[in-house]
């Protein structure tokens, strides 16, 4: 199998389907099929691994959707009652899904308003302190808490957690009227109405557990709204500007 070969593939592949998959969904296949060949080298299967100068497609990471309030009154009224917990404590902590999916009840500290996740995407754990709706959310759960079960959310089997997002999730999101929505767009709702009221990028960016702070500048820029409301600080400035007599001298010094 040569290079030439799998870009045959990939062109087969995406020819296919009847809409173009995502940059993202091709390069998954790239990786499998790039991590299937070093395997196969280091054990002698073959000498070389043709994946290796394939390019992969490019990727925007960059995209922003997040929930307006009344979005999300929409997404809780399409959806059973029973999925309401997942989407608010979603909204109200950032979690990542598989992050919010693990959490045992060892986690969650009521008392002091917090809960513990143990290993985040970066491999590292944080503490993540709770809002009053977050930690009200977690009080209800645990008055309906299974005896035999350590998970916060869990699943259909006995003493397992829930794998996976809420069935016939499409279907709601469909119901609710709510166009290009991801379930991960639940955590970039968390993260922009924090920076929207003025919460600085450092803090959401541990808040979310980013390893870096840049991976958190995407939130800078968010509505032309909230641009717009953000440069009328300039006016008020103005307004209260205190004009200063100064000496030719003191002028030369600032």
């Amino acid at each position: 199998m040569t290079p030439a070969d799998i870009e045959k593939a990939r062109r087969e592949f995406i020819a296919s389907r009847e809409r173009r998959p995502k940059p993202a969904t091709v390069n998954r296949y790239l990786a499998a099929l790039k991590t299937a060949f070093s395997f196969a080298l280091e054990n002698g299967k073959v000498e070389t691994n043709p994946v290796r100068t394939v390019k992969m497609e490019c990727e925007n990471n960059e995209r922003i959707r997040f929930l307006t309030r009344d979005e999300e009154a929409r997404l809780l009224g399409a959806t059973p009652t029973k999925y309401h917990p997942l989407i608010t404590v979603a909204i109200h902590t950032g979690l990542r899904k598989s992050e919010m999916l693990k959490l045992e009840w060892r986690d969650i500290d009521l008392k002091r308003n917090q809960l513990t996740v143990r290993e985040s995407k970066s491999g590292k754990g944080r503490i993540v302190p709770l809002s009053e709706t977050a930690a009200a959310t977690f009080r209800e759960l645990s008055k309906v808490r299974l005896i035999d079960n350590v998970y916060v959310f869990p699943g259909e089997i006995p003493g397992e957690r829930m794998k996976d997002l809420p069935r016939y999730w499409e279907q709601y999101r469909k119901k609710a009227g709510l166009e290009d929505l991801h379930w991960h767009d639940l955590r970039h709702t968390f993260a922009s109405r924090l920076v929207m009221v003025g919460v600085d990028l450092y803090t959401v960016s541990k808040l979310l557990g980013h390893h870096d702070v840049k991976m958190t500048t995407r939130y800078a820029h968010l509505s032309p709204d909230h641009l717009l409301s953000a440069v009328g600080v300039l006016d008020r400035v103005s307004e209260n500007q205190v004009t200063l007599e100064l000496t030719p001298k003191e002028a030369v010094s600032l």
